[in-house]
């Protein structure tokens, strides 16, 4: 990483900070989410998730359920919403 991709991402960082998970709603928003395992916090660059009505995370592309093998502690929107429709659609292929 060169030290203008670092500046950048640490810029990002400032203006989207993380959240608490009791913070989100089930709103089509999209969002990324930061994880924590025994090796530590760590994020998962590229790839956006949302929250469902039922309170379950679920990862847009590829479409996926998250499990909770991997804990999300934190979360931060993307400001971007999904339609009723693309979200039922990728409820739909992560569980197939």
């Amino acid at each position: 990483m060169t030290i203008k991709e670092r500046q950048e991402r640490e810029a990002h960082d400032r203006e989207n900070r993380w959240r608490p998970m009791s913070t989100a709603r089930p709103d089509g928003l999209r969002c990324d989410l930061l994880f924590d395992d025994w090796a530590g916090h760590f994020p998962t660059d590229g790839l956006q998730y949302f929250l469902d009505a039922d309170g379950s995370w679920y990862q847009i592309d590829p479409p996926a359920k998250v499990s909770f093998v991997r804990k999300p502690i934190n979360w931060r929107p993307s400001y971007v919403r999904m339609t009723p429709e693309r979200r039922a659609l990728i409820k739909s292929k992560a569980k197939g």
